[in-house]
């Protein structure tokens, strides 16, 4: 996608979802433009990352886990969460993603022993929690996957600053979502997003950048 690194799109879905939940793309992108300039940006070495001074206090949420349980704020507090939005049906940026945080999740551990990895899936009417089970676990067994309804996930997608819409009709819909990653406080709070790295092809996260910044916000 021309208008924006940080946002990739994929096909496949429902009709009956895109008649219940669509946005148009210029929408889409305006908000996505918004959000990526409007974020306070702690002077630091890393590149492609925002770090938010203060730190941003998280709303209350719910979703669901693929362990069957809720997933809300408190779940998120006492640990430092790295959070990815996508889904399971994607066929090229979520699945490597996952895969370069399982590789350097031993890194990251040791980085900070209280550190976890969340999945939230932008496509609830696919990703049953079956699913996401199945899915999450492929990559690491410590990893948590969780989605909601659109009504509950949209709000806290956007106070992360990750953004996601549905576009198009019938079973070739697109999702297009962020390709950031964000990282979460054990209090709960946002403290920095890391984007792709757009000087290289394909785009990528630096990991070993994400480790030293997990370092950072821990001291």
């Amino acid at each position: 996608m021309a208008f924006n690194a940080d946002v990739y799109c994929y096909a496949g879905g429902s009709e009956s979802l895109m008649k219940q939940f669509s946005f148009s793309r210029l929408i889409f992108i305006t908000c996505l433009v918004f959000l990526s300039s409007c974020g306070d940006k702690a002077q630091n070495n890393f590149d492609n990352v925002q770090i938010f001074e203060p730190a941003r206090i998280l709303s209350p949420f719910e979703l669901t886990n693929n362990q069957h349980t809720n997933l809300t704020l408190d779940s998120l507090k006492n640990h430092w969460s790295i959070i990815f939005l996508g889904y399971t049906y994607c066929p090229d940026i979520c699945p490597t993603t996952l895969a370069d945080l399982a590789r350097v999740y031993p890194d990251l551990k040791q980085a900070n022993q209280d550190l976890q990895v969340v999945f939230i899936s932008a496509d609830p009417q696919r990703d049953n929690i079956k699913q996401l089970d199945q899915y999450i676990r492929f990559f690491h067994p410590e990893f948590i996957a969780a989605t909601a309804q659109h009504p509950k996930l949209l709000p806290f997608t956007r106070e992360l600053g990750l953004i996601y819409s549905l576009a198009g009709e019938g079973d070739n819909y697109l999702v297009n979502h962020s390709a950031s990653l964000v990282i979460v406080d054990p209090e709960g709070r946002l403290r920095a997003r890391v984007k792709p790295d757009m000087k290289v092809q394909p785009a990528k996260i630096d990991y070993q950048q994400l480790v030293s910044v997990v370092q950072f916000l821990s001291k």
